[in-house]
């Protein structure tokens, strides 16, 4: 598994368990589409403690889901991202598609979260 969900109303938070890699990006956007059916909400932040690496079919996959949300007006969060994920979402331009946030930036705007955020 690599996405761990939890939701609070219109909110979900999806925690990503593991490095998205070309091995493994398939799976995690099947995963991302079937934690997403049959819900309704406006808001999905992406959780990134966990993640050390985004190859370039991870930043893909990324890329997808993305899309997807932004095609049914989901307003789309990223946090926790490390000093070299931080790049990454820079260099590809992730950062003009979604709305990064420091985990204290976050917290202080969906302080709902905080449990599901402590590590």
């Amino acid at each position: 598994m690599l996405i761990q969900s939890h939701t609070q109303e219109n909110h979900i938070l999806f925690s990503i368990k593991s490095d998205i890699l070309m091995d493994n990006s398939r799976e995690f956007y099947h995963e991302f589409e079937k934690s997403m059916e049959g819900k309704s909400f406006a808001r999905l932040t992406l959780d990134f403690a966990s993640v050390k690496f985004l190859d370039s079919s991870g930043i893909g996959a990324v890329i997808k889901a993305s899309s997807a949300l932004h095609n049914r007006g989901i307003e789309i969060y990223v946090t926790n991202l490390n000093k070299n994920l931080n790049s990454v979402f820079r260099l590809s331009g992730l950062n003009h598609i979604l709305s990064i946030l420091t985990i204290d930036e976050y917290l202080s705007k969906f302080p709902q979260f905080t449990k599901a955020l402590e590590p």
